[in-house]
C-alpha cells in the first residue's frame, strides 16, 4: 500500500495539466514530514488529496499562499472539515456519456443516481448538449428549446453521435450527504470543489446550479448499498429503471464495490456507470477484452459490459466498444 506521501506525489503529476495551484500544494505537501503526519491523523477516507486540499481553500486558504505553513497554523479547522465532508464534485459534462449510453435504451426513464451530491447530473434532458467531431456537430436542445447550459463532447472516431436527449420520467438521487438546495455552505462546498484555474468548470457549475434550483431533484440519504433497493422500488413500474453511477464506487472499498455490481446488475432496468478501468474488478476485465488501453483510463459501462472509453469528466468520448452497447428494453 503506498504511503500518504506517495499518494500526494501521485495527484500531483495527475493535477498538473489541470491546475498548478493543486499541483504544487500536493507536491508541498508531500515532501513535508510535519503535514503528512497531521493528514495521517484523520481517517483514511478523509486524507484524500482533493479532499484535503478543498477543506483548505473552504478554510480561506488562497491561491497564492505556502500550504505547509498555513495547514500547520489552520489544521484544526481543516480537520474538522475534511472529517464532516466529503469529496463531492458534481460535474454536469458526465452527462454527455449519460446520453450515448441512454440512446439505445427504450423510454421512458426512471433514473435513480448513485452518490448524487446535489444532482445536477441527473438532469441530463435539462442542459443542451453539443457532440462534435472534425466534420460535423451534433446539437441536442431540450424539448421547451437550448438551455442556458450548453455541454460539448469531443467524439473519436467510429463513437455513435446520440440523436436524441433520453425521456425522463421520474428521478432520485441518493447520496450519504445530500447537499441541500438553499444551504449557502453546501452551494459553497459545492463551488470550492472545483479546481482552482477550471473557470469554464466553475462557470458551468453555476449554470447547472440555475437549473436545479428552478426544479431541484429528489435527494434521498441513504448508503449505496444498503439504501438502493428500496429507492429503486419506488421508481414507476411503466418506465425503465437506470442506475446511474458517475464516478462514485472508487470511494467503496473493493468488496462493497463487487457487491453494489452485483446489487445493481440484479435490478430490472439496466446500470450505467462511469468509472476507472481498475475500479471495479469485473467491468475491467470486460474492457479489456473490448476496449484495450491504459489503466488510468475511464471507462462508461452498462450492465457491468465496457462501452466506451471516456474522459473522467465526460467531456470525450474516445472509443465506443459496439459489442457493449445495450439492447433495446421496455419497461
Amino acid at each position: 500500500m503506498s504511503t500518504t506521501a506517495e499518494r500526494y506525489r501521485r495527484f500531483a503529476r495527475e493535477a498538473a495539466p489541470r491546475s498548478p495551484t493543486y499541483a504544487g500544494w500536493a507536491e508541498a505537501l508531500a515532501a513535508d514530514e510535519a503535514s503528512i503526519s497531521l493528514i495521517d491523523e484523520l481517517p483514511i477516507a478523509s486524507r484524500q488529496p482533493v479532499l484535503i486540499l478543498t477543506a483548505a481553500r473552504f478554510a480561506g486558504l488562497a491561491p497564492h499562499e505556502s500550504i505547509a505553513p498555513w495547514l500547520d497554523e489552520h489544521w484544526a479547522e481543516v480537520a474538522d472539515i475534511a472529517r464532516q465532508r466529503a469529496t463531492q464534485t458534481n460535474d454536469p459534462r458526465r452527462t454527455g456519456p449519460l446520453v450515448a449510453a441512454l440512446e439505445r435504451i427504450e423510454g421512458p426513464i426512471a433514473l435513480l443516481e448513485v452518490g448524487a451530491s446535489a444532482g445536477l447530473t441527473l438532469l441530463p434532458d435539462r442542459y443542451s448538449h453539443v457532440f462534435e467531431r472534425e466534420d460535423a456537430l451534433h446539437r441536442l436542445d431540450p424539448e421547451d428549446g437550448a438551455s442556458a447550459l450548453e455541454l460539448r463532447c469531443v467524439l473519436g472516431e467510429g463513437v455513435p453521435a446520440p440523436t436524441r436527449l433520453p425521456r425522463i420520467v421520474w428521478r432520485a438521487g441518493l447520496e450519504r450527504q445530500p447537499l441541500p438546495w438553499g444551504d449557502a455552505e453546501a452551494e459553497r462546498w459545492l463551488r470550492t470543489l472545483v479546481w482552482p484555474e477550471e473557470r469554464d468548470r466553475a462557470l458551468q457549475l453555476d449554470q447547472a446550479m440555475a437549473i436545479a434550483r428552478r426544479e431541484p431533484p429528489r435527494l434521498v440519504a441513504g448508503d449505496a448499498l444498503d439504501g438502493l433497493p428500496a429507492l429503486a422500488a419506488q421508481a414507476p413500474s411503466d418506465a425503465t429503471l437506470i442506475v446511474w453511477s458517475p464516478a462514485v464506487l472508487v470511494y467503496l472499498d473493493p468488496a462493497r464495490r463487487e457487491q453494489f455490481h452485483d446489487l445493481a446488475t440484479a435490478l430490472p432496468g439496466h446500470w450505467i456507470s462511469l468509472d476507472g478501468r481498475r475500479v471495479l474488478e469485473r467491468v475491467g476485465a470486460s474492457a479489456d477484452a473490448l476496449l484495450p488501453g491504459a489503466d488510468d483510463d475511464f471507462i462508461l459501462s452498462v450492465d457491468g459490459i465496457a462501452t466506451a472509453a471516456v474522459s473522467p469528466h465526460g467531456d470525450r468520448l474516445e472509443r465506443w466498444a459496439s459489442e457493449g452497447r445495450p439492447q433495446e428494453s421496455g419497461a
